[in-house]
């Protein structure tokens, strides 16, 4: 049993990056189907104004409606901090919100939060995209330059 996980852990790329591997010593079946193509191709070219445009939609989407999803859990949280004879627990704050105030009283606070952490996200991950780039190209950048000194 051991005998045939060795050649399959040898195979892992964390393994040891150092070790060479010699493709007769390990048998493995060959697959019959994909799962994707084999060309990548992508929406949109690597640093473009269109691939950073996605990542701040990507930043929106990601972190303003994942927030704007915990309002009503955040809002009971509030209520039982305030005033914990009444709201005794979750569950119980839930139930007495909506019998105070409704599905509608779930959702008191939803706009800011989507306002500001949508803006957080997208410039969040627009910036750490482009620092991304600039910090590859400045890398890029000093190798050659120590290549050809």
């Amino acid at each position: 049993m051991f005998s045939s996980i060795v050649p399959l852990t040898r195979l892992n790329p964390f393994h040891a990056p150092q070790l060479q591997l010699q493709p007769e010593s390990l048998t493995l079946r060959k697959r019959s189907l994909a799962a994707a193509s084999a060309e990548e191709e992508y929406s949109c070219e690597y640093g473009s104004l269109k691939f950073y445009a996605l990542c701040g939609f990507g930043g929106v989407l990601s972190c303003g409606l994942i927030h704007t999803a915990v309002v009503p859990l955040d809002l009971v949280k509030c209520h039982i901090q305030v005033d914990p004879q009444t709201y005794k627990s979750i569950f119980n704050g839930f139930s007495v919100t909506l019998k105070e105030d409704g599905v509608h009283g779930l959702g008191k606070g939803w706009a800011p939060t989507i306002i500001g952490y949508s803006m957080q996200g997208s410039t969040n991950l627009v910036f750490m995209k482009s620092s991304k780039s600039y910090m590859e190209a400045n890398i890029q950048k000093q190798s050659s330059l120590l290549l050809h000194s």
